[in-house]
């Protein structure tokens, strides 16, 4: 909605617009935070800063039947800025207690917690890419506009990623 049109037909209206969009996208934005910044309540705190950000940006929404993409993208810069603010944090600090069910084989054989502890070290735009496109199924092209950098960048850290991963996982 332009300015112009929320001059015409009132705040009220683009405030229920926003909220109409923020309902309908901040389950899948909590989880887009989640598998970037790894713990639950960090990622509850980015859907609000995103939620904020957004809020303050919505007259000047480009396309506003499409908020989706545009609110991705602040949500994945949002949980980019918190996971480099993580990586400060003493090493134990975020736990991984939560991340699945206690009797899940996986967690029983710790190739879950192993795999959660290698993806822990990856750079913050290696983790978005990882998160985005594996997680979240979009292609590399797509990863690189949601996280403002070119698709080779993307792909340069997408193919770094996996071969972390792979590497550290062989290993374990």
């Amino acid at each position: 909605m332009s300015a112009e049109e929320t001059a015409i037909t009132g705040p009220h209206v683009a405030r229920a617009d926003f909220e109409r969009a923020l309902r309908s996208e901040a389950t899948r934005l909590y989880y887009l935070a989640l598998t970037i910044v790894g713990n639950p309540t960090d990622a509850e705190d980015v859907v609000q800063e995103t939620a904020l950000s957004a809020w303050r940006a919505w007259s000047r929404l480009r396309d506003p039947g499409q908020p989706g993409p545009w609110m991705t993208r602040i949500c994945v810069n949002h949980s980019l800025n918190r996971r480099r603010g993580l990586r400060r944090l003493p090493e134990g600090a975020v736990s991984v207690e939560w991340l699945a069910d206690p009797n899940d084989p996986m967690i029983l054989s710790g190739r879950l917690l192993d795999f959660d502890r290698v993806f822990q070290t990856l750079s913050p735009r290696q983790r978005a890419v990882v998160a985005l496109h594996f997680y979240h199924g979009y292609t590399a092209a797509e990863c690189a506009t949601l996280m403002g950098c070119r698709p080779g960048t993307a792909r340069s850290h997408l193919a770094r990623a996996l071969a972390v991963l792979k590497q550290e996982m062989r290993s374990e």
